[in-house]
């Protein structure tokens, strides 16, 4: 998780918690804002395509028609920009609002889940959409009265929205960042020592989910986890990435490299044979690469299986409608099962 040479101490985020909120409450209604007048805008434009012969033809109207057609098209890509804008801005907004921890003594008793990824993720889980994590849910105040739209959730967001149902997700801030990222608590660590502090977090974690990504500290926490944990409160994200179909992806050069960080920690040790990443079952259909492609479990003997997340097996007239379906035909199912394995 952590690729910290060279780098420079981490500073505290530029708010402290107490002006964060204000500045991030700004935000969001200035999203929700501009998400409605986007919105409406679309919304004119459309009607005014679906009404373009009758103005075209009208006697009465006021523009040529090479003007009615480039307020037209000005309106759609003005909509189209506005809307994306307010989205943005609405997830920046919430990054204010991430709770953030300075000592893991102020986790308190509560149970917690463990987030923990490589820094140069974080990226792609900001970016990214919440794929099929709790797709369409309200996930606060603001979506559940519409002032948010759920498509600005961020991955982060998704995954402590889905996992919730077993604890608060927590996550390592990373070094240097102004804000923390919105979705888990963040909890900020020395540069130097991290490592005992996340034994320590592991041993306290009701569950860890680790996404399986190349990087010693990855790797290092992998081995650590495999070390300290009973093989249910484990599983590896799978995510996608932008290599080429002759590449090896993040998840392939994970697994090469597990066996080599094994035995420097301790030759005796055997690590998990991690699975291939089964195939889609029909890849003609697919659009797009999924962001999220699968979890790992591991049984009682630490022997691994790859729980594939796959849009091309259900069918609805919509991609909400799959992703829906999905969720309630793939993801619910492994929750489930999950959660009959845990203590």
């Amino acid at each position: 998780m952590f690729h910290m040479v060279g780098k420079t101490p981490h500073r505290q985020p530029v708010r402290s918690q107490d002006q964060r909120p204000a500045s991030g409450l700004g935000m969001r209604l200035g999203g929700a804002v501009f998400q409605i007048v986007g919105c409406l805008l679309l919304l004119v434009a459309a009607n005014r395509i679906r009404m373009t012969s009758t103005v075209l033809n009208s006697p009465y109207r006021s523009l040529p028609v090479w003007q009615t057609l480039l307020v037209t098209i000005g309106m759609l890509c003005g909509g189209a920009v506005v809307l994306y804008a307010g989205r943005r801005l609405s997830r920046h907004g919430r990054r204010h609002f991430t709770r953030v921890l300075r000592s893991p003594h102020e986790l308190g008793p509560e149970p917690f889940v463990l987030f923990l990824r490589p820094f140069s993720e974080d990226r792609k889980t900001f970016q990214s959409g919440s794929a099929f994590f709790a797709y369409g849910s309200a996930f606060s105040l603001f979506t559940s009265a519409g002032l948010e739209n759920p498509s600005s959730q961020t991955l982060e967001e998704g995954i402590s929205q889905t996992f919730q149902r077993f604890a608060k997700l927590l996550a390592v801030g990373q070094p240097g960042e102004k804000l923390p990222l919105p979705g888990a608590d963040k909890l900020y660590l020395p540069l130097a020592g991290w490592q005992p502090i996340i034994s320590e977090l592991l041993n306290r974690a009701c569950l860890v989910v680790l996404v399986a990504a190349p990087g010693p500290g990855t790797l290092w926490e992998f081995s650590e986890a495999v070390r300290l944990l009973p093989p249910a409160r484990l599983i590896l994200l799978v995510l996608s990435d932008d290599t080429s179909a002759h590449e090896p992806s993040a998840y392939d050069r994970f697994r090469q490299s597990v066996a080599e960080a094994f035995a420097a920690r301790d030759p005796q040790v055997r690590p998990p044979l991690l699975p291939d990443c089964p195939p889609l079952q029909h890849p003609d259909r697919l659009r797009g690469e999924p962001v999220v492609r699968g979890f790992v479990l591991f049984d009682a003997e630490w022997t691994p299986e790859f729980v594939r997340l796959d849009l091309t097996a259900v069918r609805a007239l919509t991609h909400r409608g799959r992703a829906k379906k999905l969720v309630r035909q793939q993801m619910e199912p492994f929750l489930e099962r999950l959660q009959r394995a845990l203590p």
